[in-house]
């Protein structure tokens, strides 16, 4: 479909559920590797775990929340959980902000604190944004709004085949999407590593299958994008980061390193930055980093936390 120039500048961002990122980057995935060496990326610490918090067993459980509070600066009181993370990526505010502290979705604050697509769509209105989903929850409880051009949900737990399955269609619903159509802006989520995590813990054969396979729908995104016709006349930034970690034996929720640490590996399509090392990147710099990428700018009315990264 023809458009304005205006909308050259383009972005594919990429979720990978509990996906940690010391046996990542110790896996030789070649895809992220990749992207690593010639963009940018870093690591930093989620502010909020709940001390003493049950590990959650899924990524839809709902388990009982520890009364301590936070430490230091803002008490953010949040179980390192999927709700939470993604919530954060989405919106840009943590989530004493977005409301979203465990994965029951009790009290959001979508409305006042959109997702990055919604913002983006807002305010360029002749952009086209879409949202790929293997994980029901966040189309349903509104993490990514109703605004979004187009949408494609799927819940891993009733798909046939189950989470694997689940990702591979929406890696082919998504990579169709970027081959055949024109979208601007493009959320793509999958969640086998977290499901694996939880089932067998992170230090297993199938954690590491269930990595490369994300690793190589990743890399079929990345093809379909630099397959399209008009890709010389277009500018993509690729995203790909995680909501939180998980502990040795499987689960998160609580305030360990290892559930804490998240990344963000940031890079322009055709540029070599060489692998430089961004400075402790947060889930919330995600979707200004995205807005920024597309040319919509910042407003302080919105009140986020995160801020683009510089890549």
């Amino acid at each position: 479909m023809a458009r304005s120039t205006t909308a050259r500048n383009k972005v594919l961002v990429v979720g990978m559920d509990g996906l940690r990122f010391d046996l990542l980057a110790a896996s030789g995935a070649p895809v992220l590797t990749a992207l690593m060496s010639a963009g940018a990326y870093g690591t930093s610490m989620l502010p909020y775990g709940e001390a003493g918090a049950p590990r959650t067993e899924s990524i839809g459980e709902v388990v009982q929340k520890s009364p301590e509070p936070g430490d230091g600066g803002r008490a953010i009181r949040s179980r390192t959980d999927s709700g939470p993370g993604w919530s954060s990526i989405a919106t840009g505010v943590w989530p004493d902000k977005h409301g979203v502290v465990d994965n029951a979705f009790a009290d959001p604050r979508f409305i006042k604190f959109p997702d990055f697509l919604t913002r983006a769509k807002n305010v360029r209105p002749d952009l086209v944004t879409s949202a790929f989903f293997s994980w029901a929850a966040l189309a349903e409880h509104g993490a990514f709004g109703p605004a979004i051009d187009h949408r494609f949900v799927l819940d891993g737990y009733t798909c046939e085949g189950g989470w694997s399955a689940a990702d591979e269609r929406v890696t082919a619903a998504a990579e169709r999407h970027l081959g055949g159509d024109d979208p601007d802006a493009v959320f793509v989520y999958l969640g086998d590593t977290d499901e694996v995590a939880h089932e067998l813990g992170p230090h297993c054969p199938e954690y590491a299958a269930a990595l490369h396979a994300q690793d190589t729908h990743l890399g079929r995104l990345l093809d379909a994008v630099r397959a399209r016709p008009s890709y010389r006349e277009e500018r993509w930034t690729v995203l790909v980061t995680t909501d939180h970690g998980h502990v040795d034996e499987g689960g998160h929720g609580g305030v360990s390193d290892e559930e804490r640490t998240v990344f963000v590996i940031a890079h322009r399509l055709g540029q070599d930055l060489g692998g430089r090392r961004l400075a402790a990147p947060r889930l919330v710099d995600v979707g200004p980093t995205a807005l920024a990428a597309l040319g919509v700018p910042i407003e302080p009315l919105w009140d986020l936390d995160g801020a683009p990264l510089e890549h």
